[in-house]
């Protein structure tokens, strides 16, 4: 083969490799704007819009106007060591003059729908999870006192099927510190990882394994047989004389209320003092916040639910949701496969939610791995299309 040939052999492979991945790059840029414009705000901040319909909560995510709503990310961040194991959290908020609703969804690496306490003291018998991790002593015991719990509590112990329930929060900043709040997610100084001072708040606190009417088998605790998630959530509708408070908690899930400031985090109108101090007993139906879930192999779906206004007997412990006004609200998630529980978990900070009185005007896809995969998909075929046309071409230049 000449010299002349050789030269316009590998210059013409050249200019089909540059032009494969000019396409390539083309490609991706396109297919990831459409991403983004398809699932995300540009801004981070939440806008629930005025619809029309109402919350499916047997199957959240499914109603039609979610379509109509852009995700907001909000990215999230270890609030201590240990922590942090969520990257971000996607959120949508609609209203319909009755009812406010919150869609939220993230990706875990294996969804807990584990009965465990929510705090690492009380909930359960000797061996309830979590236990915690003492490094003077190089081994896990029992929970020590809740006041010395942040200078202690390095890490929880988990393994293959010993850890604790997910869980995710959402914080509505009630006011009391000037200028924007900056105590996201920290509750009460007589609890583990608190602030001494700080804002008061409402906390609408969604737990998998308690607060979820759910069908997936759990164990309570160590040694115990495997039983559906209804049986312990039934407790709630059969222990009225226990917990004093005469309410029906809803068919799907409900998310724990409740109220924080500087000096302790409370239930709203529970009554039972399992997870944290009761105020207002049977003054407020502490199953206001109405929920529903469902999970896959590595993602959670969550809807919450609560009437507009202020709910009857709640007071100052709860948000006054209101048309056309504007909130500080913050999020939280607990992976309780990777350790997470009570102050362990991944937070955001502070982001404005308004409740708009505009309809949404955009179209949104509410799945958004179908365009991610279409873009791993092309960008692959565009390389063994490069590679495909560069050896048809070299042997064809070969046998000339």
């Amino acid at each position: 083969m000449s010299p002349k040939r050789i030269v316009k052999k590998y210059f013409i492979i050249l200019v089909i490799i540059s032009a494969s991945l000019a396409i390539i790059g083309l490609l991706h840029g396109n297919l990831t704007n459409i991403t983004k414009a398809q699932t995300v705000s540009a801004v981070p901040q939440i806008i629930a819009y005025k619809i029309t319909g109402s919350a499916n909560l047997k199957d959240p995510g499914s109603e039609s106007f979610w379509s109509q709503i852009p995700w907001t990310v909000i990215p999230l961040s270890a609030n201590v060591p240990g922590g942090g194991h969520t990257s971000q959290i996607m959120v949508k908020a609609a209203w319909n003059g009755t009812y406010l609703f919150v869609l939220l969804t993230w990706n875990v690496t294996k969804p807990s729908h584990h009965l465990s306490s929510v705090f690492s003291l009380g909930g359960g018998p000797f061996g309830y999870p979590p236990l915690w991790y003492n490094q003077s002593s190089n081994s896990y015991v029992v929970a020590p006192p809740r006041v010395d719990e942040e200078t202690i509590v390095k890490s929880y112990y988990v393994n293959s099927t010993y850890y604790s329930q997910d869980r995710v929060a959402m914080m509505w900043y009630l006011g009391g510190q000037s200028g924007t709040p900056n105590d996201c997610m920290v509750v009460g100084a007589s609890n583990g990882g608190a602030l001494a001072a700080g804002g008061a708040a409402n906390i609408w606190d969604f737990m998998m394994g308690a607060t979820w009417n759910g069908t997936q088998l759990v164990s309570p605790a160590l040694g115990m047989s495997p039983v559906p998630e209804y049986t312990y959530y039934n407790w709630w509708n059969h222990n009225v004389s226990f917990t004093g408070v005469n309410y029906q908690a809803p068919p799907t899930g409900f998310a724990l209320n409740l109220y924080t400031n500087a000096s302790n985090l409370y239930e709203v109108g529970l009554g039972t003092g399992l997870f944290y101090t009761d105020v207002d007993t049977n003054h407020t139906n502490p199953f206001d916040v109405l929920a529903g879930a469902y999970n896959t192999s590595h993602t959670w779906v969550v809807e919450m639910a609560r009437q507009m206004g202020y709910v009857p007997g709640a007071g100052q412990y709860e948000v006054n949701l209101t048309p056309g006004s504007t909130y500080d609200v913050a999020f939280a998630v607990w992976q309780g496969y990777l350790g997470e529980n009570a102050f362990i978990k991944s937070i955001s900070t502070f982001v404005p939610l308004v409740i708009s009185n505009s309809s949404p005007t955009t179209t949104t896809s509410p799945v958004t791995s179908t365009v991610n995969m279409t873009l791993v998909y092309t960008e692959v075929s565009a390389i063994v299309i490069m590679v495909v046309a560069a050896v048809i071409l070299y042997f064809a230049l070969r046998k000339g």
